[in-house]
């Protein structure tokens, strides 16, 4: 079965299985990210106020300067699959943490919350695609890098349409545990792949080639609507009067939008493969 799917996605017999954890790699990002930002935007706007929205995205903007910067720094001197290994335990460990001091009403959990959610996806998917780069070569990653994302997106359709499911199962803000348990499914590859591919692994203490860069100058790109207002943000919060319906509002949205971007990144990398393989 997946002899034929790589022949038919113009994937190579000995890529495949490398292929198989990267994008199940991804896809644990993209899901537990969609998560905690559908919980995240839904309980700042309900319990903490759209009014206060400007003034959250621009501390937003400079706290991702400095924290980029920050990651800079140590990523030359951590390898990457150490370092993206310890920061989704990070990540699923402290929304862990403020999900239990939500029962406290403390009203700053929320802005916090929508602040860290917007870091941790921008944190994780940095470190993902500098992974990927170096287990990919440039030729390598103008064909699968579009397959994939595509895995990644279909964390999103998942983890979009899973939202209120999980909302109405666990509860609301059981969700933060949620995300938490998925952020350590995503650790769990990254050591798996550390024992299935450790040659590869190895070049993270190697000097960096020169390769393509665009997966993560995209992942750049998402920080700037940070800055800016959104409309459909506003015209959403007077729509839904309740955490359910925006939740649910939220979910279906994106998971829809994702379909049609899975779509179209699953025929971009067998175009590619066609013509240049």
């Amino acid at each position: 079965m997946f002899r034929l799917l790589g022949k038919w996605l113009s994937i190579y017999e000995d890529e495949i299985e490398l292929f198989l954890w990267t994008a199940a790699l991804l896809f644990f990002v993209r899901s537990s990210g969609i998560l905690l930002n559908n919980y995240a935007e839904t309980a700042f706007l309900k319990r903490f106020g759209v009014e206060y929205l400007p003034a959250v995205n621009m501390i937003n903007a400079v706290a991702t300067f400095f924290i980029m910067g920050f990651m800079a720094a140590i990523m030359g001197k951590i390898p990457g699959s150490r370092l993206l290994f310890y920061l989704f335990l990070f990540c699923g460990s402290s929304v862990a943490g403020l999900r239990f001091l939500i029962p406290f009403d403390i009203d700053f959990i929320y802005p916090v919350l929508f602040m860290l959610k917007s870091q941790y996806e921008v944190l994780l998917a940095l470190l993902f695609w500098n992974l990927a780069n170096d287990l990919f070569n440039t030729r390598q990653s103008k064909r699968l890098f579009p397959l994939i994302t595509a895995g990644g997106v279909l964390g999103q359709i998942i983890g979009s349409f899973g939202t209120p499911v999980l909302a109405r199962t666990i509860t609301f803000d059981n969700l933060l545990l949620a995300y938490m348990g998925v952020t350590l499914l995503g650790a769990i590859v990254v050591k798996r792949m550390g024992v299935s591919f450790p040659a590869l692994l190895l070049s993270d203490k190697k000097a960096k080639k020169t390769k393509s860069r665009t997966p993560m100058l995209e992942e750049f790109k998402k920080i700037i609507p940070l800055l800016k207002e959104s409309v459909l943000v506003y015209a959403v919060n007077e729509q839904f009067a309740t955490e359910a319906t925006m939740i649910q509002f939220f979910s279906y949205f994106r998971g829809v939008l994702n379909i049609i971007s899975l779509i179209i990144l699953l025929f971009v990398g067998r175009i590619y493969g066609r013509y240049n393989g």
